[in-house]
């Protein structure tokens, strides 16, 4: 067996070792597409070999990854319910001789109890992947979460602050490691070659007869979970006040037409793009604009502003926020208005855009961010090294 330089796998035993490389079974409901680049990572590991299980159908708008050449996902039948997930099929990874369980952290879905207290009966690793605590809860949904997540030795969390609110909550903090979150990093570092090679033609400003104006933009689904009311009538609000910008929405959904009607009648320039699935032209919109607006939840659509260059704008409600959140640096990764404010958003993205901020630098700082937490491989890295130090046994 091949040993990694930077962490040897302290746990393995030597009949593991013995026959390879220890197995590890990585169960969720439905991979989506964008973990796809951290599956592939995983896959080519010499110190670990995964096997991947899941649903191969879209869900909830979100498509799946269903694998390539290099990655088999093998499927489950899974079923949408009104709590969560019904998953059936996990008797087959029962049946294999797998070390370790890397489970879907969702105490909604009953199979990823019954696979983690399987796991740990039979003295194998378990580790949930999770979002984690998002914000401190009581009574009930308290208890049930507790007692969901003493059932893995590790828990798998995407920030800094559910650590700390797992701590809070009396879980013992060296069984929660931050694994952050990620999308295709080595695909966007691609696309901003050609873009800051200078041989793309410019597109974003193109769609406005005023296009000197500053743009804002945002790349999302459009419900009114996105509360994307507020970003045009805070647009507005610049308009009254002497700073018009164009307004650029990348999506489709079941708000546009409420939207349409809206910037209309507050005689805001608003560009509804339509829906796109193509990274080299969503990239480049992105990279085009001078900030991301998202006035509901940001989840990853900062990492996706982020790795462009681009800041990004959200409400500061922390408990209902993802925890992606945790990448805007107010000031120079972009910033926080109160939640369900238009006036207050119109204020932030005011400040920020008369502060004239060097473009240059906030790319920098931008990139920055996403080149040392949120990427595919520092994903990889701590999540084996949350294997390598991962107990195993009851």
């Amino acid at each position: 067996m091949t040993l990694r330089t930077d962490q040897t796998i302290s746990n393995a035993t030597m009949s593991q070792v013995g026959r390879g490389r220890p197995r590890v079974a990585v169960l969720y409901h439905q991979f989506p597409h964008y973990r796809a680049p951290v599956l592939r990572l995983l896959s080519q590991s010499e110190a670990y070999g995964y096997s991947f299980y899941g649903s191969l159908n879209d869900f909830s708008g979100i498509r799946a990854f269903t694998g390539d050449e290099s990655i088999r996902i093998e499927p489950l039948n899974v079923v949408k319910t009104k709590r969560g997930f019904r998953i059936s099929g996990i008797g087959k990874i029962i049946r294999s001789s797998f070390d370790a369980y890397i489970i879907l952290g969702n105490p909604n879905i009953q199979a990823t109890w019954l696979l983690a207290i399987w796991g740990r009966l039979t003295g194998k690793k378990v580790l949930f992947w999770t979002h984690g605590w998002l914000k401190r809860e009581r009574g009930l949904q308290r208890s049930i979460r507790r007692l969901y997540y003493c059932l893995a030795h590790t828990v798998l969390v995407y920030g800094e602050r559910a650590r700390e609110i797992g701590r809070l909550e009396g879980f013992p903090e060296d069984r929660i490691r931050v694994i952050y979150n990620s999308l295709d990093y080595a695909e966007s570092e691609r696309i901003l070659e050609k873009l800051e090679s200078g041989t793309v033609q410019p597109l974003a400003k193109s769609l406005f007869t005023e296009p000197e104006r500053p743009l804002l933009i945002c790349t999302a689904r459009l419900t009114d979970l996105c509360k994307l009311d507020l970003l045009i009538m805070a647009a507005a609000t610049l308009s009254r006040r002497g700073t018009p910008v164009n307004v650029l929405l990348v999506g489709d959904g079941p708000a546009r037409e409420r939207l349409e009607v809206l910037a209309r009648n507050l005689s805001v320039d608003v560009h509804f793009f339509g829906a796109c699935y193509d990274e080299s032209t969503v990239g480049q919109l992105i990279y085009e604009a001078d900030a991301t607006v998202s006035p509901g939840k940001i989840g990853l659509t900062a990492i996706h502003s982020l790795t462009y260059g681009t800041p990004a704008f959200t409400h500061g409600n922390m408990d209902r926020q993802m925890p992606e959140v945790e990448a805007i640096v107010p000031g120079e990764t972009g910033g926080y208005f109160r939640e369900g404010d238009a006036d207050d958003l119109a204020e932030v993205l005011a400040r920020w855009l008369l502060s004239n901020p060097d473009r240059t630098e906030v790319r920098a700082k931008c990139r920055a961010t996403v080149a040392q937490k949120w990427n595919p491989e520092n994903q990889r890295l701590l999540i084996e090294q949350a294997l390598d130090d991962c107990p195993s046994g009851i």
